[in-house]
This record gives C-alpha cells, sequence and structure tokens, in this order.
C-alpha cells in the first residue's frame, strides 16, 4: 500500500501544484517580457504546461496497461518518474535563470520601501 501511494501520490501531488502554478508564473512571465530574466520565465512555463499534461497522459496509458493486464506498466511509471526528474531540472533551470532579475527586483522593491517610509511618518 505505501509503496503505491508513494509511487503515484508524489507525482500527482507534483503534477496539481504545478498545474496550479502555472497560472501565477505566466501571471509574472507578462511582466517582463525582454528582460534579462526573460528566458528563465519561458522555460518555466513550458515544465508547468509539459509536466501535468505528460503526467495525465502516461497515467490513462498506465491505467490501460493495468486494466488490460499487458506487460507495459512498469515502462509508464518508469516515464512518469523520468518526467518528473526532467520537470525538476527544468525548473531548477528557469530559477536559476531569474536569481539575479529576482535579486534586483527585491532591491528595487527595499529602496522604494525604504523612500516610503520617512514620507509616511
Amino acid at each position: 500500500m505505501w509503496r503505491g501511494l508513494i509511487v503515484h501520490g508524489i507525482p500527482l501531488a507534483i503534477a496539481i501544484g504545478a498545474a496550479l502554478l502555472l497560472l501565477p508564473w505566466i501571471m509574472g512571465a507578462s511582466a517582463i517580457q525582454g528582460d534579462a530574466g526573460s528566458q528563465g520565465y519561458t522555460v518555466g512555463m513550458a515544465a508547468l504546461f509539459l509536466y501535468p499534461a505528460a503526467y495525465q497522459i502516461l497515467i490513462i496509458a498506465w491505467g490501460i496497461c493495468r486494466w488490460r493486464q499487458w506487460s507495459l506498466q512498469r515502462v509508464f511509471l518508469q516515464l512518469i518518474w523520468l518526467s518528473l526528474l526532467l520537470f525538476a531540472g527544468a525548473m531548477s533551470y528557469a530559477v536559476v535563470q531569474l536569481q539575479d532579475y529576482l535579486l534586483a527586483t527585491a532591491d528595487q522593491v527595499d529602496a522604494i520601501a525604504q523612500i516610503a517610509v520617512p514620507l509616511g511618518a
């Protein structure tokens, strides 16, 4: 039971999380078109869109193989985990590409906050 929960639960939870993160990611990506971090946002958006879609296709194929008692079940489980690893790699790359842009943006927000505090006091 625990093995099945781990084998199917972890990729499912990550696919749901990726699908939920897609809209805020798109909204953030539209704000920096053409800036230094745009490649990171593009890679991240592709990963957030493609992983849940790949998971849905692979889990349906796995279910059909299990139902028909075909021997390809393990292949589809391995493909699910491979797509999860590729998703993790793509998101890591996207975050590394965005790191400088996000740090610069955070510095700008801090500078604006320091200016605004004396004006409000």
